[in-house]
């Protein structure tokens, strides 16, 4: 975190919070994309051998070649569900933390900062609204982008 130690670094590090706000939203939509497919595969891992299930129970159930493609497709829908899950979403989760985490806390310094430094500084009032507007763009403490 580079020191914040009058009107012009403020705004820097406000304009660079703002790029780091855009790729934390930019990695959650990352992660809403992955998880899609990723509830797909599960879902059909599932959902195959229940159907054939449901259809050995009821009678005249499918027969052997069918049973043997439907596991194997279930079992490939599984492999992917876990790959998807174990290589690309709980990497990307683990980063999505980190940069929001670090993000809040530039963020709340900020925060901190923001009412000395307008006054030091002699900021007008044009320019101390548009600095709480940007300001409120960012999550709070906890975070909420999640």
């Amino acid at each position: 975190m580079a020191a914040i130690e009058d009107g012009a670094a403020f705004l820097r590090t406000l304009a660079d919070a703002e790029r780091r706000l855009a790729g934390v939203q930019a990695l959650g939509a990352r992660r809403r994309r992955v998880r899609r497919p990723r509830i797909a595969s599960a879902s059909l891992a599932a959902l195959i051998p229940g159907i054939l299930a449901v259809a050995a129970v009821a009678g005249g159930g499918p027969g052997s070649l069918l049973v043997a493609v439907g596991l194997s497709v279930a079992a490939l829908s599984l492999a992917a569900c876990v790959t998807l899950l174990l290589r690309i979403e709980r990497p990307l989760k683990r980063r999505f933390v980190a940069e929001e985490q670090a993000m809040i806390e530039e963020v709340n310094r900020m925060r901190e900062l923001f009412t000395h430094i307008a006054e030091r500084d002699r900021w007008e009032e044009r320019l101390k609204r548009s600095v709480r507007e940007r300001l409120s763009r960012f999550p709070v403490d906890g975070g909420s982008l999640r």
